[in-house]
């Protein structure tokens, strides 16, 4: 399943209140790019156009990138899903090179996990400050546990720019411009995916990531107030 080159995610939803065939789903990554490789069974469709509700910042040309990088790498994963509603329950099993993970919740809590090593992973030139994330994935992340890496994979960021006399930002000031960025791309994908006329999964498991990404700035403009009390 995985290469020298590449690592490997796997979700499993198994059903657990109907007689659904489970749905897996398995995602590889390139270890150099840090980049999801095109999903079998992925394929244009009207809303993978990029010029079908392009988040407002996008930088790619319609002229040259047909369609946007996530959608187009989304397709086969949301018709996967298309059918089914976001409230069911299921038992979904994470896979990884390193360990397993399970959990039984809601298909839109299982598919927002998924949906975040996408947004990261999928190419979109607004979202390159979440790639490195991914390595090290953690499936049904709580708020806290959330701020805690985003937070700390930034500061890494700025340790490595620090060993190449770059000017470090300990003040998360350019945290915050980059995150506006990620965040006009997660309005742009929800309202990309509320102008698709099948099922509600996607659209809500994209609605919960960008809750999340809101919380973050907030606790951002607070200096991260919450976290303190694990360095008391």
């Amino acid at each position: 399943m995985n290469t020298e080159n590449t690592f490997w995610i796997k979700y499993q939803f198994t059903f657990l209140e109907s007689e659904r065939e489970d749905i897996i789903f398995t995602i590889n990554i390139d270890k150099e790019t840090m980049e999801i490789q095109t999903p079998e069974n992925s394929h244009e469709t009207q809303w993978s156009k990029l010029s079908f509700y392009k988040c407002s910042n996008c930088p790619l040309n319609n002229d040259v990138d047909k369609n946007c990088p996530i959608a187009y790498k989304l397709s086969a994963l949301f018709e996967a899903f298309q059918n089914v509603y976001s409230t069911e329950k299921a038992k979904i099993t994470v896979d990884t090179n390193e360990r397993t993970y399970s959990k039984e919740t809601t298909v839109q809590q299982g598919l927002r996990s998924i949906f975040g090593i996408f947004m990261a992973a999928s190419g979109c030139p607004n979202m390159t400050i979440l790639k490195s994330m991914v390595r090290f994935h953690l499936p049904f992340a709580s708020v806290e546990e959330t701020i805690y890496r985003h937070v700390s994979n930034y500061l890494l960021s700025q340790y490595y720019a620090f060993l190449q006399d770059e000017k470090v930002d300990l003040s998360f000031e350019e945290l915050k411009k980059q995150n506006k960025l990620v965040d006009e791309v997660n309005c742009g994908m929800c309202k990309r995916f509320e102008n698709v006329g099948e099922g509600d999964v996607a659209r809500n498991a994209l609605t919960i990531l960008n809750v999340g990404g809101l919380m973050l700035n907030m606790e951002l403009e607070s200096g991260v107030d919450s976290l303190k009390y694990l360095f008391n």
